[in-house]
């Protein structure tokens, strides 16, 4: 039975032997394994190099340590040096000389004494001069006696006056008096001050750095300082620390085993001793079998993954090498097999056919000429694109920024407005105020004229209390009360009102539309708007005309809003109203918001009725836009919010209707607080003549020490804005705290965020508006005082 070639091809037959990956992890295997003995013993070598270099740390520590105990030691020298010279000792005036030592003490906290070679003291600075001396118990060696001019440092000793372990200095000085011994000065000073040297040496946390004197009492430690000082040192350190410098084996005071170091002081008969922990040591050797161990487990997997990647590499090109060799004997045309071993892509190059690759190289060029007139095409469209982003990019931002510094005149005015109507609203609280009070004192027997002059100046400063809200509505600092209004109701109710107000030469037409969304708005504000809106258009068509109110549910998208200041993409009730007037042109509509801008003539317009429209649109979260042109009218639309669920609370508000006369006070106590001390004495005036008790105040200090002073107190009746350290709501905070459940009524001309957020009032929150009226007021205290809800 014969096998033809083309079953001889197929039929694969693997050969023995093991494959060539794991003759090269083998062969990784045995070149790590010298590695790893060589990084052992560097590691190893290196532990110990690093234990070495801590030793000698520690002795460097020691000798510094000495050399920083010198150094204070030194300077201690020359100040008694310095001492033993001055001029009181030296002429024997020992009472300047105490006063001397006293001052030294209470400067630098050393104690100094002069006594006589028998030992009694003639000078003591923690005494007063001329007190009985007693002998002085000297600790070694100063109880010896010093030579002349040589500095003798004692040990640790207990101060028997401070009661505190200390050192001394002494020095023999020249007699006081002629026939007499020598006598010697000597400093006391707390171990402390060796302490903070100690504390300046930078050592690691662990290390313990200790100072011993000729005695072997510690004197001082750089840990646990008072519970060792005045102990004895170790035997151990004792034992092995009586040369110059050195190293010794043992324990700290405290019982921990360490490699200690030790320096001798060069100017006293100390040792400084640093101790290092055995488990600081042991660190550096520690640390090393670690990274031994893991350098090893790293450098083994490392050459385990590296024998594989490369014994994949090499064996995946023969393989194709031999499929390609089986391919040719079947007489088929083979393409080169790619490899990074050289002799295999040679032997791979060699089974190619010439035709072949010169197919393939015409074939590469086509593709390539195709390629590059795509991207030539991609290229230039993408140019393209890009030109008119840029160009539209610098339109949009001409047109962000001119619209910017608009919204920004437009707040910088508001602010202004806002100000000015807040001592506005309060001159003509206390004018209509007592102007009412007068008028009502001389009701009965007042002549014609006077009474037709109240009434004259009553009518001016009204009007001036109704600018002074359109100014705060233009700043947008009127406290709103938005709730859920139907447009079109509002619309068609003042269709009657605008008719009779516009006169029979203004034809009014209202176009209302169908299913039109509920807005979310003050609607006493929207109607002032509207009516606003409505004389404006009048005033444009001087010889009569044509208004026309629109209603509309509209979508402000993102394109709309984008570079329009404060305006929020979403879904608003729109109102146009519309005239057939001259319009205006594009300067002028620029400037129309702006607040006393008119182009009415002198005492035709204030200029304000467009700037209320403005703030109100804006406090409500709306938008307020005019479209006009010369000869083709004006219209001007209004975007009112759409209400939302979440917009108004679960339960409608109550409403109280303030009464016209107020009732009894029933000798009631109401606390008022007022800056404005005309405003104040109104506002006393109109509670007392309402049958109140009025304890008045200026600021929240002093109402809150009436509060304490008055527990009869019934409400509080509060400016919003106050001098002092509070304001009115602030101060009502506190008083709630002292009193809870008190009654608070809120008055104000202007504020931005003390009691009002968002343009609405805070829940809970009663608020008599400036300018009022007596009236007004004692019946809104009578509301609050006798009803569940005032506001």
């Amino acid at each position: 039975m014969t096998t033809s070639p083309s079953a001889r091809s197929t039929a694969r037959i693997e050969p023995p032997g093991r494959p060539v990956q794991w003759h090269l992890a083998l062969f990784a295997a045995v070149l790590a394994l010298p590695i790893l003995v060589f990084v052992a013993g560097l590691l190893w070598r290196v532990g110990n190099v690093e234990r070495a270099r801590l030793e000698g740390e520690a002795l460097n520590a020691a000798r510094s340590a000495a050399v920083a105990v010198d150094r204070e030691l030194a300077g201690l020298s020359a100040m008694l040096n310095l001492l033993s010279l001055s001029q009181p000792l030296r002429s024997g005036d020992l009472e300047r000389f105490h006063a001397q030592v006293v001052e030294l003490q209470e400067r630098l906290g050393v104690t100094a004494v002069l006594r006589d070679a028998a030992g009694r003291r003639l000078v003591n600075a923690r005494v007063p001069f001329g007190s009985p001396q007693l002998m002085t118990s000297l600790p070694a060696p100063l109880a010896d006696g010093a030579r002349p001019r040589q500095t003798m440092i004692s040990g640790l000793f207990q101060g028997a006056a401070a009661g505190e372990a200390l050192f001394a200095m002494e020095i023999q000085v020249a007699p006081l008096r002629a026939g007499e011994g020598p006598a010697f000065l000597s400093l006391s000073l707390p171990v402390t001050r060796i302490r903070q040297v100690l504390a300046s040496e930078r050592l690691p946390p662990d290390w313990t750095i200790a100072v011993v004197d000729d005695q072997g009492m510690i004197l001082a430690r750089s840990q646990r300082h008072e519970d060792f000082v005045g102990r004895q040192a170790t035997r151990d350190l004792q034992d092995n620390t009586r040369g110059t410098e050195g190293t010794w084996r043992g324990t700290t005071a405290d019982g921990r085993p360490v490699l200690g170091t030790y320096a001798r002081s060069a100017l006293a008969d100390w040792r400084v001793a640093v101790g290092v922990p055995d488990n600081a040591l042991a660190e550096p050797l520690r640390r090393s079998l670690l990274l031994l161990v893991a350098t090893g487990a790293l450098l083994a997997l490392i050459s385990l993954l590296l024998a594989l990647a490369f014994g994949r590499r090499i064996a995946a090109p023969l393989q194709e090498v031999a499929a390609s060799a089986r391919a040719m004997g079947d007489g088929a045309i083979v393409p080169a097999v790619p490899s990074g071993i050289r002799e295999v892509a040679q032997i791979g190059d060699a089974l190619a056919s010439t035709s072949a690759t010169l197919h393939a190289r015409e074939e590469e060029l086509k593709r390539l000429n195709e390629a590059l007139e795509m991207r030539v095409m991609e290229r230039t469209r993408d140019l393209a694109e890009t030109n008119a982003r840029l160009v539209a990019a610098a339109t949009g931002r001409e047109r962000a920024e001119e619209q910017l510094r608009q919204a920004q005149k437009m707040e910088a005015v508001g602010r202004l407005t806002g100000g000015v109507a807040h001592d506005f609203n309060n001159l003509l609280t206390v004018v209509l105020g007592n102007l009412a009070l007068v008028k009502r004192r001389l009701d009965a027997g007042m002549d014609e004229r006077i009474r037709r002059g109240i009434d004259g100046a009553m009518e001016g400063a009204q009007r001036a209390a109704s600018l002074t809200a359109r100014l705060l509505a233009f700043s947008r600092q009127q406290p709103l009360a938005p709730e859920a209004v139907d447009v079109n109701r509002l619309v068609a109710g003042m269709s009657d009102l605008l008719r009779r107000t516009l006169g029979e030469d203004v034809a009014v037409e209202t176009v209302l539309a169908g299913g039109l969304w509920r807005a979310h708005a003050d609607p006493n504000q929207l109607e002032s708007s509207l009516l606003n809106l409505a004389v404006n258009a009048r005033d444009a068509m001087p010889g009569g005309g044509k208004l026309t109110i629109e209603t509309a549910n509209t979508y402000l998208d993102e394109a709309y809003a984008a570079g329009r200041e404060e305006v929020k993409p979403g879904q608003y009730v729109a109102i146009c109203v519309s005239d057939t007037g001259g319009g205006m042109p594009a300067e002028i509509v620029a400037r129309a918001f702006e607040p006393f801008f008119t182009t009415k003539p002198v005492g035709k317009g204030t200029g304000l009725g467009l700037s209320q429209v403005y703030g109100f649109a804006k406090q409500s979260g709306g938008h307020a836009a005019i479209y006009s042109e010369p000869g083709h009218g004006t219209t001007v639309k209004l975007y009112i919010p759409r209400l939302r669920d979440s917009d108004l609370p679960a339960d409608a508000p109550t409403v109280v209707t303030v009464p016209e006369a107020p009732r009894d006070g029933a000798g009631r106590t109401i606390l008022v607080v007022e800056d404005d001390a005309l405003v104040r004495d109104f506002a006393v005036t109109a509670l007392e003549e309402g049958g109140c008790r009025v304890v008045a105040a200026a600021d929240g200090p002093s109402a809150l020490a009436a509060l304490e002073a008055h527990p009869d107190i019934a409400l509080m009746f509060t400016d919003v804005v106050l001098t002092g350290p509070m304001n009115g709501r602030q101060l009502a905070n506190a008083v709630l705290e002292r009193r809870p459940g008190l009654p608070v009524l809120f008055t104000t001309g202007y504020t931005r965020n003390a009691i009002i957020h968002h343009g609405r009032l805070d829940e809970g929150v009663h608020l008599l508006g400036k300018p009022y009226a007596a009236a007004a007021l004692v019946a809104k205290v009578m509301a609050l005082l006798d009803g569940p809800d005032g506001r």
